[in-house]
C-alpha cells in the first residue's frame, strides 16, 4: 500500500475524532447563540482551529491549543487576555476573547486537552502572501502600531515558549537532534562522528555508496555550523541588553494580520506567542514571510527569492510607526531578518532529522523542502543585504 495513501488516511482518521471533539468542546464556552456548525479552519503548524457558526449574526473561533508546544496554556492565555485588554482601552481593534463556563479563558477536556475561543472579527481579510507594494505597507504598518500600542505595558507577561528565538538554545537542540539522528535520516552519525561538526569538518564517515539524500542532509546541516558565529554576535546584543527586551508577537507572519477589505491593517491575531523579548524578532519574520515571492513550502529553490521592493513597502510602513527603537536596534534591523530566516532554516531542518515531531506535516519530506526553501530564501537576503541597510538608512533619514 503507497506511503502517502496510509499517511493521507491517518490524517483523515485523526481529524475526524478532533472534529467531533470541537462539536463538543464549544459547548462548555459563554457563547449566547445557538451553535449550529462547527467547520475546521486554516491549516495552522501548531494548534486545531475552527469556525463556529450560530443561529445569530455573530461566529467565533474555537482553538484546541497545542499543550506540547505551549507547556502552560493558562498563562498564555493570561497573557492574551492581559494585551488585548490594553489594546482595547486605546480604542484600537483586537481578539475578544470568550470566557468558559467556569469564567476561565480556556477549557480543560477530559484528555487534558486545552481549548479557547474568541469572537470572529468580520468584515475582514486575511492572506498567505501579499500581492501589492499598499499592501505590504500596510502590514509594515501593523507590526509597528501592535508594537507601539504595548510600549507602555506595565507588568511581566509569562514567558509562554522557553527558548523562544533564543539561537544558543537552538544550537544546543541542534546538536543533539544530529548525535542523536532519531529517524537514522542523517545514516546513523554517532557522536564520534559529530565531534567536530560545528567546524563544518565533521568526520561523517561518507563511504562511496552513501546514499545522495543523506550526503545533502549532511551538506545542509554544515550550512547550519557555517552560519553559527554571524548569529551568535547578534544574540549576544539581546543578551547583554543593547537590544532591550519589549513586548513583541514573535509571529508576525503575513497571515497573522488581519486586513479591512480596503488593504489596511485591522489587528493582529495568533496571539498565543506574545511575549516579552527583542521586537527585531518581530521585524526579522515580517521580513521572512513578506519579502518571499514564494511559499514556505516551495519545491523548486531555484524560484525563492527575496524581493527588494517588498523588503522597501514593509520597512516603510514599520519605520512610520516604529519612533521608539533605540540606535542598536535600528543599526540591527536588517540582520534581524537573516537572523530569523536562519532559524527558521535550522528548526525545519532539526525537526526532519528528529523525524518531524514538532511541525505538522502533509507528506513525508515536507520539513526537508520547507528548510531547502528557507535556506535558499536566506542566500538570497545575504546576496541583498548591503542593499538592505542603505534602504533602512534613506527611510530613516525620513523620520
Amino acid at each position: 500500500m503507497p506511503l502517502n495513501f496510509i499517511f493521507s488516511t491517518f490524517v483523515a482518521s485523526f481529524f475526524k475524532v478532533v472534529m467531533t471533539d470541537a462539536q463538543l468542546i464549544v459547548t462548555h464556552f459563554c457563547i449566547p447563540e445557538p451553535v449550529t456548525k462547527v467547520a475546521a479552519l486554516g491549516e495552522g503548524f501548531i494548534n486545531d482551529t475552527f469556525l463556529v457558526e450560530t443561529a445569530g449574526s455573530r461566529r467565533y473561533i474555537l482553538q484546541r491549543k497545542n499543550k506540547t508546544v505551549f507547556p502552560n496554556v493558562p498563562g498564555m492565555m493570561d497573557n492574551i487576555a492581559r494585551i488585548t485588554e490594553h489594546i482595547r482601552s486605546k480604542g484600537q481593534e483586537t481578539i475578544q476573547l470568550i470566557s468558559s463556563e467556569d469564567g476561565k479563558w480556556f477549557y480543560l477536556d477530559n484528555e487534558g486537552e486545552y481549548w479557547a475561543c474568541c469572537l470572529f472579527i468580520e468584515n475582514s481579510v486575511s492572506y498567505d502572501c501579499a500581492n501589492s507594494p499598499g499592501l505590504i505597507r500596510s502590514g509594515g504598518m501593523g507590526v509597528g502600531q501592535f508594537q507601539s500600542l504595548l510600549t507602555d505595558f506595565t507588568g511581566t507577561l509569562e514567558e509562554t515558549l522557553p527558548g523562544f528565538h533564543n539561537i544558543r538554545y537552538r544550537f544546543e537542540q541542534f546538536t543533539e537532534a544530529v548525535e542523536n539522528d532519531a529517524a537514522g535520516r542523517l545514516g546513523g552519525c554517532s557522536g564520534a562522528d559529530c565531534e567536530n561538526l560545528e567546524e563544518g569538518n565533521a568526520a561523517w564517515g561518507e563511504g562511496p555508496a552513501e546514499d545522495p539524500g543523506v550526503r545533502e542532509l549532511k551538506q545542509l546541516v554544515d550550512e547550519v555550523w557555517r552560519r553559527k558565529p554571524v548569529m551568535m554576535d547578534f544574540y549576544r546584543l539581546i543578551e547583554n541588553g543593547d537590544i532591550p527586551k519589549r513586548i513583541s508577537h514573535n509571529d508576525t507572519k503575513l497571515s497573522n494580520f488581519l486586513f479591512r477589505k480596503d488593504g489596511s491593517v485591522l489587528c493582529a491575531i495568533d496571539l498565543d506567542t506574545v511575549m516579552q523579548s527583542s521586537v527585531l524578532y518581530d521585524y526579522g519574520d515580517a521580513i521572512r514571510s513578506y519579502s518571499n515571492i514564494c511559499k514556505e513550502d516551495e519545491k523548486d529553490t531555484e524560484k525563492v527569492k527575496m524581493d527588494p521592493e517588498r523588503f522597501t513597502a514593509f520597512t516603510e510602513g514599520y519605520l512610520s510607526e516604529a519612533r521608539f527603537l533605540n540606535e542598536t536596534e535600528k543599526e540591527q534591523l536588517v540582520f534581524s531578518a537573516l537572523y530569523i530566516t536562519y532559524e527558521q532554516y535550522l528548526r525545519f531542518l532539526m525537526d526532519y532529522i528528529n523525524g518531524d515531531t514538532y511541525y505538522k506535516i502533509r507528506y513525508p519530506t515536507h520539513n526537508l523542502v520547507r528548510a531547502r526553501a528557507q535556506l535558499a530564501l536566506l542566500k538570497s537576503m545575504e546576496a541583498h543585504y548591503n542593499l538592505m541597510q542603505q534602504t533602512v538608512k534613506t527611510i530613516l533619514t525620513n523620520f
